[in-house]
């Protein structure tokens, strides 16, 4: 009877582990995550291709995924904006952010919807840009259209602003950064620049020496939502779980990005 009984105990149990949540259904999944090797004060930091310590709000912001969708993990890269976005199209990463939506984009990838159209509920963030320029320069920018078009801008290469400003009639030069944008500018080799205000404030704060006498040109050339994109192939094979995942960076923008900028914020400039 012991033997029967120790057959039937062993047999039971290696059914339970062929049959483990860790075998079937509940496996971790894997966020394979990119996001631009340049600073985008406050939301992420430092010119590099390492995930700093202190990475930046929004990269904070998106880790705490790991928290709110059960089973998922995040890995982070960094990569030139113009590659994340090559990338989330060829499937070599499963994410990126921050992404404004333009129409262009949903060829390479997939943003959150609801009733036909992009769900601005379930955006990463706000971001405004604004024009930068140097003393004596009259843009003529009155919110909508430059009285004369007959300017050349500076802007950052891959980012939706440079196709903004080109529907708007200008000139374009795109360089890699938002700080090779300023430098352009104040060696006068452009009339303006078109900034993310939140990061070219900082750059400008930071480099007061540099960039003095540099003005931000009200009022903003354009206001955006911005997402977490998804590859079409992270989607496709996930459906249900890449909505939980739009559900919950809505709910934690809600929620946490305020405190989470705010120690980026409130460090001397």
């Amino acid at each position: 009877m012991k033997a029967c009984l120790h057959a039937v105990l062993a047999l039971a149990l290696s059914v339970l582990l062929l049959w483990s949540p860790a075998r079937f259904g509940h496996a971790e999944t894997v966020l394979h995550v990119a996001y631009e090797d340049k600073t985008q004060f406050p939301y992420y930091m430092g010119d590099t291709q390492e995930v700093l310590e202190r990475p930046g709000a929004a990269v904070e912001l998106v880790k705490l995924l790991e928290e709110r969708v059960p089973g998922l993990r995040i890995k982070f890269s960094r990569y030139p904006w113009k590659r994340c976005l090559a990338m989330l199209e060829t499937g070599q990463v499963d994410a990126i952010f921050n992404a404004s939506y333009n129409a262009a984009r949903t060829r390479i990838g997939e943003y959150p919807w609801r009733d036909g159209q992009v769900d601005p509920n379930r955006r990463l963030t706000t971001i405004s840009y604004h024009l930068y320029t140097t003393p004596g320069v009259d843009l003529g920018w009155n919110g909508e259209a430059f009285e004369d078009p007959d300017l050349e801008i500076g802007a950052p290469l891959g980012y939706s602003i440079v196709r903004d400003l080109e529907n708007l009639g200008v000139s374009v030069i795109a360089v890699r950064s938002s700080e090779q944008s300023l430098q352009l500018l104040t060696a006068r080799r452009v009339h303006a620049v078109a900034l993310q205000s939140v990061t070219a404030d900082f750059l400008i704060r930071q480099n007061v020496d540099q960039l003095r006498g540099i003005a931000r040109i009200d009022p903003p050339l354009k206001t955006k939502p911005y997402y977490l994109m998804l590859s079409r192939e992270f989607k496709a094979a996930n459906p249900e779980l890449a909505e939980h995942i739009w559900n919950a960076i809505g709910e934690l923008r809600e929620e946490s990005l305020e405190a989470l900028a705010q120690p980026y914020l409130s460090e001397p400039g």
